[in-house]
């Protein structure tokens, strides 16, 4: 059984490369502040650090890409990622007078990677295969000892509790969590939950703000709060969100403050000695262009150069300078060079001491990583990442399980020997996968929940968390009604959402939907097929003028196409009083986000029939899940641009027609 998901998944992989190489460019990052750490010529090891000016979720510690220079193109390999500071390694010294360069990822080298991981589970040993294959349905869940959940608080609901419950009893177990319920919040009790029971926890996502989430959940508990500080949790890979004090280099460097100190002064004596040698070979130039006026001064009255005595106090010391300045050209130069040799010696053993304490460093940052209770990484770093490599876990938490595709997530749920929990909603975002290839679409593209709990509403493995927080009762019932069967229940809301439901525009509306009805038109770039509406683009701008203008402390604009977000975009930056208070984005980038005003543009208009991203015609289509993200971000007003007759002429039983008719018998409609 094992041989048949790595033969069936390596060939998926495969597939879904070749798409990628077809369809998708490399992804380029860019670099500043170069500088290099430690060369071995004989070896043909040198290693540079370098400050990443952007996060990116493709650079990944092990990972290869190429680093290019104003003069060269190299392959190079990530040692560590720590903030926004990135250490590589190559193999030939790398010319760095700007300081800037470019990272260059093929993405599909991150893929080439996982097939090496998915041969591992047969080749190698120590994987716990049977968790991976009871978490996809081919072996029986198991029944574990349940825990003492006393120390959960009375703010958690009935249906909290019961996750967590579930969790420490049964595997493998899904948190089924719709937005705004609190799957967060639950997430943190459940890993407080392993972590008291003595448990070694592995928590992971797709992606780093899906993993920070989930540290976040954490560190709002005294307990887990607790964890951090004593170093038993720690944080892999790059993120420009606050670690909390759980990233490897700041536990490290708790943990060996006197190690960090001594690189830290070593660094700063460095610095100094490096500017004192570019003084002084600067004053020795100048000592060569005074040397015509000494020999001069030998015929008349001055045997002593002009130097400015400034110049030499970069190097030597107030006294000794005043002395050497009055001195002869020549014995003065002499003295520089002794200086600049003396500077050039201390200054390479000074990278040497500082190469040897980062060694050592890096090996106390794999015992840290090696003996911490609680590891947190995206998936590509648990198979990438040579941190991890060996690391076994006694549970395993997928957080947004439903977005994970299903290779990665089986070779990571086999790191874990007890238990695999996942958490996320199959109503959600699913994998996102290139190929359009029916195998590839089955084997990557289908999430967790479909797989094995394709029913969760019946299945003992699932706990649906039943209660939201975060919209306006109109707009819960609407996505709970039209998404979640109806069973979405309203908890304790401020009274937020009613004063943004009172604003402009619309006053006194949770819900609007702005009919177009066949005033727009609908097209496509040349050479491309994402689509732009111009009159939607305008009114969009508009609305979202409108909330500003009311009490709307946040406003997101979402549209299902790049192209119109492009559109949208330029107006936005046109009006600066918006651009800083209004987002447009595709639904993918609002994936776990929240806004008080949501303003979801549905582009599709004559004379183009409806897209793939809204009309949920072909059985892989991801329409539902992609109208649930756009619509249930919003807090107190959800505003809805679509050309209501228009889907209904040619989409009548679809799901944005669905969603159109549910919206105007609640909601208020208006035409522009």
């Amino acid at each position: 059984m094992l041989q048949r998901f790595i033969d069936s998944f390596s060939r998926a992989v495969a597939g879904e490369m070749e798409s990628m190489r077809q369809r998708l460019g490399p992804y380029e990052i860019p670099v500043a502040e170069g500088e290099q750490l430690d060369s071995d010529e004989d070896e043909g090891r040198f290693v540079f650090r370098f400050r990443l000016q952007q996060a990116n979720d493709k650079l990944v510690q092990g990972g290869e890409c190429n680093l290019i220079t104003e003069r060269s193109d190299d392959l190079v390999s990530v040692i560590s990622i720590d903030g926004d500071q990135v250490v590589l390694t190559g193999s030939r010294p790398i010319e760095l007078t700007a300081g800037r360069a470019t990272l260059v990822i093929y993405p599909w080298f991150l893929y080439e990677r996982l097939q090496q991981a998915l041969r591992d589970l047969d080749e190698k040993e120590g994987f716990h295969t049977d968790t991976a294959l009871a978490l996809f349905g081919k072996a029986p869940a198991r029944q574990l000892r349940g825990d003492d959940l006393a120390f959960l608080p009375d703010s958690l609901n009935e249906s909290q509790r019961r996750a967590v419950a579930l969790c420490g009893r049964t595997t493998p177990a899904f948190v089924w969590g719709p937005p705004g319920t609190g799957k967060t919040t639950t997430l943190g009790y459940i890993i407080l939950s392993l972590l008291r029971r003595g448990q070694r926890v592995l928590v992971t996502s797709t992606t780093n703000a899906a993993v920070d989430q989930a540290l976040g959940s954490l560190t709002a508990l005294d307990d887990g709060r607790a964890a951090i500080d004593r170093g038993h949790v720690v944080r892999l890979g790059q993120t420009r969100a606050d670690t909390h004090g759980a990233g490897l280099r700041q536990v490290v460097d708790r943990l060996y403050v006197e190690t960090r100190d001594h690189i830290d002064r070593l660094e700063r004596r460095r610095s100094s000695m490096l500017n004192q040698l570019a003084a002084g070979k600067v004053l020795l130039v100048e000592m060569e262009a005074s040397a015509p006026a000494a020999q001069l001064g030998l015929f008349e009255l001055s045997t002593v150069a002009e130097v400015d005595r400034g110049r030499l106090v970069d190097l030597f010391s107030e006294a000794n300078a005043r002395r050497l300045a009055e001195t002869p050209l020549g014995q003065q130069r002499a003295c520089v060079e002794r200086r600049l040799a003396r500077l050039d010696k201390a200054t390479r053993l000074c990278v040497e001491k500082t190469q040897r304490l980062r060694s050592g460093l890096r090996h106390r940052e794999s015992v840290v990583a090696a003996e911490a209770r609680l590891v947190l990484a995206t998936m590509t770093n648990v198979y990438m990442s040579s941190l991890m490599a060996g690391q076994r876990f006694d549970a395993v938490i997928v957080e947004e399980a439903g977005m994970a595709i299903l290779p990665t997530l089986f070779y990571c749920s086999c790191l874990g020997e007890q238990r695999a929990i996942m958490v996320g909603d199959p109503q959600q975002l699913p994998p996102i996968v290139q190929s359009s290839e029916p195998f590839v679409q089955r084997a990557m593209g289908r999430s967790i929940f479909q797989i094995t709990v394709p029913e969760p509403h019946v299945s003992d493995l699932v706990i649906m968390l039943d209660t939201q927080y975060r919209m306006h009762p109109q707009i819960g019932d609407l996505v709970g009604g039209l998404f979640y069967d109806g069973r979405l229940l309203h908890g304790e809301i401020t009274g937020q959402t009613e004063s943004i439901a009172a604003s402009e525009p619309c006053p006194g509306s949770a819900i609007v939907v702005v009919d177009t009805d066949g005033r727009s038109t609908c097209g496509t770039p040349q050479g491309s097929y994402s689509r732009y509406n111009e009159e939607h683009a305008e009114i969009a701008v508009d609305m979202a003028r409108q909330a500003v203008n009311g009490s709307a402390g946040s406003v997101a604009i979402i549209a299902p196409y790049v192209e119109q977000v492009r559109h949208i975009g330029r107006r936005l930056k046109a009006n600066p009083a918006l651009s800083d208070r209004v987002e447009c984005r595709t639904v993918h980038r609002f994936q776990g986000g929240e806004r008080d005003v949501v303003i979801f543009d549905t582009v599709d208009a004559e004379p183009l029939p409806p897209g793939r991203l809204l009309s949920g015609k072909t059985p892989s289509s991801s329409a539902s899940n992609l109208i649930n993200v756009s619509l249930s971000r919003a807090r107190g007003k959800l505003i809805i641009l679509a050309d209501i007759g228009y889907f209904r002429r040619h989409d009548p039983a679809g799901i944005i027609s669905q969603v159109l008719a549910a919206a105007q018998k609640t909601g208020t409609v208006v035409c522009p």
